[in-house]
């Protein structure tokens, strides 16, 4: 949700495509908690989120210039890199995410700050968002977004044919963005 008098997301990254590093110390203040909530999450490990999140920032302010609104939300595309980032991670260790503290980060119900807090009005609908998915593309949609597994890392895990977990994983997308008021596309896209 966009407060009147804030800068749209849109507009600091214009600025930031043009070295403006007051719209990327903006940007940060914004994004940081709940990216480094995401990161913490899929690494398990603090230094490590600490690590990629930075490096998230730095590519965004690298990566301004090519930002395309059209394509998804400034929010989207950040998460989209520290996502990258921490995947690769992953891949060079060979490791999943297991725990962090006491949180179980293989539970949806954890609450693990991955909304922003100003706003409970977006923990509240992607959290109904979420439930209104069936269960089992859920469960695929969780593992391969948060856990880092691919497509056929799934299919090997749940005993199902890699169609079968494409067509799942792009049908949960596709809900969700038509649950949280998205643009429409068609599964055919």
């Amino acid at each position: 949700m966009l407060n009147r008098g804030v800068e749209p997301d849109i507009d600091l990254m214009s600025r930031l495509a043009k070295g403006d590093e007051r719209a990327l110390a903006e940007l940060y203040r914004r994004y940081s908690p709940s990216l480094y909530a995401l990161l913490l999450r899929m690494l398990q490990s603090r230094e490590e989120a600490e690590e990629i999140l930075q490096d998230s920032f730095v590519q965004l302010y690298r990566e301004a210039a090519r930002y395309q609104l059209e394509r998804g939300s400034v929010t989207a595309f950040l998460f989209t890199i520290g996502r990258h980032f921490a995947l690769s991670r992953l891949r060079s260790r060979g490791a999943r995410p297991q725990k962090v503290d006491d949180r179980d980060l293989h539970n949806p119900e954890q609450e693990l700050g991955l909304w922003r807090e100003d706003d409970p009005t977006d923990r509240i609908l992607i959290r109904r968002a979420l439930h209104r998915l069936e269960p089992t593309d859920r469960k695929l949609l969780e593992e391969a977004f948060f856990d880092g597994y691919s497509h056929s890392e799934l299919a090997e895990r749940h005993h199902l044919p890699l169609g079968t977990v494409k067509t799942r994983v792009r049908r949960a997308l596709l809900k969700l963005r038509e649950y949280l008021g998205g643009p429409q596309t068609t599964e055919e896209a």
